[in-house]
């Protein structure tokens, strides 16, 4: 009897042992910008907004973070709470209106007129020395006329983390969104010729 006994002391400790060090999931999301409150007119220009896409090592749940200039890990602990294609063409479409309140802009694909942009991701992740790397291309498209350019930002952390890093890839993307936006100003007045 007292040898059942203790058996069921030893079980229930290391149940709550095992409850004591699983692991806890924590789930990010990149910050996220306000919407447009007044819509383009109806005869504003069309810049439909395609898919991003990201580098295949990025299209993971998991947080990146580089250790080495060759080595990437992938977190166990800290991952998107949606998958990250996705939240980078949101904020995408709704940064490009905000910058660009004269279009319509879109990622539902509308007529062969409009304005294209194609934005690949190439790094979106973390340094384990405190700095977020965002980089990639995009590729305007209006007409005969393509402009492609390259886009790369290396962004301090302002604390240790993955909140941090986090914020800090959030404000890369915000960076980003300037530049396409630039370009699409810049290629706007050659389309209308």
């Amino acid at each position: 009897m007292k040898a059942g006994l203790f058996l069921s002391g030893i079980t229930a400790l290391t149940l709550l042992a095992a409850c004591s060090s699983s692991v806890e999931l924590r789930y990010y999301q990149l910050p996220q910008t306000a919407m447009v409150t007044a819509p383009p007119a109806a005869s504003a220009q069309v810049l439909y907004v395609e898919p991003v896409m990201v580098a295949s090592f990025l299209n993971t749940n998991a947080l990146i973070l580089q250790t080495s200039a060759v080595e990437l890990h992938k977190t166990t602990q800290h991952q998107w709470a949606e998958a990250l294609d996705q939240q980078l063409q949101r904020l995408l479409v709704n940064g490009l209106q905000q910058a660009l309140p004269a279009y319509r802009v879109t990622s539902q694909q509308p007529g062969s007129d409009a304005m294209r942009l194609l934005v690949q991701v190439e790094q979106f992740h973390g340094q384990q020395q405190g700095i977020a790397l965002v980089s990639g291309r995009f590729h305007l498209l209006k007409g005969d006329k393509v402009q492609s350019q390259s886009f790369q930002l290396q962004l301090p952390q302002p604390e240790e983390g993955y909140p941090a890093l986090v914020d800090t890839l959030g404000q890369g993307w915000q960076q980003a969104i300037t530049q396409f936006a630039a370009a699409v100003s810049s290629m706007a007045p050659a389309s209308n010729s």
